[in-house]
């Protein structure tokens, strides 16, 4: 079984229907290993990276969010996806293969996303489950503050170079048409933002401005206080990246478009 995110009624049916020898998370998001204090240790894998603080509530916490929002992000994982502090018995690194008999599975590291983000790719079958590279219409994420958006690119141009015939999304379930297309779409997504930030500097704005904005999330409808962070992170690098290139300035809390 891969990502345990998926709630625990059907991690009791998945537990009574295949007692899964081996239960594998691919990162420290709540979305993906909410339900892995339902397995004992030793049946469940984690990544190498990150092992120190993956199971650890507060640990998480410190990662993901400013410490002012630890609390709010603590109450909001465990209310919304029922994240509880858990076990990890084994980890993976990205050389380790599962073998499974028939069935090989080959760790793809995909840092960006997070510090320990994994792919999973069956050679044999051609499949790739992309996880967090998951090829929906919001685009890439990468709110946290470990999040980089060079990483990101590498990871996704590192999966594309696989040979790909059934790709499967955490996001976005089972794809096998227009892979390529798709991916190409999904990268697009950083170059879109860029533009869409340069456009909106046809004045000078503060961060306030670009997060009242909402470029990226459009709106916040629930936990707005992180959200709004996680807006404010990912433009805080898409601004790192273009002052970089010498098409903003900062100064006094205000960018400009050069």
């Amino acid at each position: 079984m891969i990502e345990t995110g998926c709630g625990r009624n059907r991690l009791v049916d998945i537990e009574n229907t295949f007692a899964p020898d081996v239960v594998i998370y691919s990162h420290g998001h709540p979305d993906h290993c909410a339900g892995s204090n339902f397995f004992p240790p030793e049946r469940l894998w984690g990544p190498d990276e990150c092992k120190e603080t993956n199971g650890d509530l507060a640990r998480m916490a410190e990662r993901f969010v400013k410490p002012e929002l630890k609390e709010d992000w603590i109450f909001y994982v465990t209310t919304s996806s029922e994240l509880r502090d858990f076990k990890t018995g084994n980890f993976f690194d990205r050389d380790h293969v599962f073998d499974f008999g028939d069935t090989l599975m080959e760790t793809v590291f995909a840092p960006g996303h997070t510090d320990d983000h994994y792919c999973f790719y069956l050679p044999n079958e051609k499949i790739m489950l992309t996880t967090d590279i998951d090829l929906t219409s919001f685009g890439p994420w990468y709110a946290n503050p470990e999040s980089r958006i060079d990483d990101f690119i590498d990871s996704i141009e590192r999966v594309i170079s696989y040979e790909i015939e059934t790709v499967v999304s955490s996001h976005l379930g089972v794809i096998r048409d227009n892979i390529r297309e798709r991916f190409d779409q999904f990268l697009a997504g950083f170059k879109e933002r860029d533009e869409n930030i340069l456009e909106f500097l046809s004045s000078p704005r503060s961060m306030d401005d670009f997060v009242d904005r909402a470029l990226i999330y459009k709106k916040y409808p629930y936990m707005a206080s992180i959200l709004r962070f996680f807006e404010a992170e990912m433009i805080n690098k898409h601004l790192d990246r273009l002052m970089s290139k010498g098409l903003v300035t900062e100064k006094n809390g205000r960018f400009f478009r050069d």
